[in-house]
């Protein structure tokens, strides 16, 4: 090196210290932030993905200790029909008609737009409802325990004009979101059926009780 240094002077040693330098800097630097970036990316992913929320239930709404009260038809709400369930602690229940989502959101029981009507003969009276809503939700927690309904339980819905129709559950089933048949009419009855989501908290199924019309 002394023998180098003295021959190439001082100029030339310098300007081939600092070409090396960078031809190391060159080499070595894509490595490092390389595998940094790479690092960073996933982080990211991992945080987006465990962002998602499911089900119906909102943050901002824990799980009652038990189910409160429920509010009646009154109001501005409009509905076609009213329904008392006395094991949900569900009285005089207006219930509108609905096909959307931000519709259930806001009233927390609906019946589908397009399903039956109690009064007519062989019909499916499709009510769904949330077990658990939202703060802003009308009836938050209209089917908070429908999985303690059995078999003989009663509902009772109302029409516009004041008369009572009376189902007592005989059936009930845990399906999928899609299965969409449920909504369909069951052969040789006329049934109301009660829709919610379950379990808590990921209500990834849908819990169905039915009610055959007995008077």
């Amino acid at each position: 090196m002394v023998y180098s240094w003295r021959v190439v002077g001082t100029p030339k040693a310098s300007v081939l210290l600092v070409s090396l330098a960078i031809l190391l800097c060159l080499v070595v630097l894509p490595v490092v932030p390389e595998r940094e970036t790479a690092s960073a990316k996933l982080r990211t992913t991992e945080v987006e993905n465990t962002g998602t929320l499911l089900g119906e239930n909102s943050p901002e709404l824990a799980e009652p200790p038990e189910a409160p009260p429920v509010p009646t038809g009154e109001g501005n709400t409009s509905a076609a029909m009213k329904i008392t369930v006395p094991r949900l602690d569900l009285k005089d229940v207006a219930v509108p008609t609905g096909s959307r989502q931000s519709e259930l959101d806001r009233e927390g029981i609906l019946r589908l737009r397009g399903s039956g009507l109690p009064w007519i003969a062989g019909s499916n009276t499709f009510i769904t409802g949330h077990a658990l809503g939202f703060p802003r939700t009308r009836v938050p927690y209209a089917f908070y325990k429908l999985d303690k309904m059995r078999p003989g339980d009663e509902i009772f819905i109302d029409d516009s004009e004041g008369r009572r129709y009376t189902f007592r559950v005989y059936d009930r089933l845990t399906v999928e979101p899609d299965d969409y048949w449920v909504t369909y009419p069951v052969d040789g009855k006329t049934v109301v059926s009660l829709q919610s989501c379950i379990p808590f908290p990921t209500f990834q199924h849908r819990l169905i009780v039915r009610g055959e019309l007995v008077s």
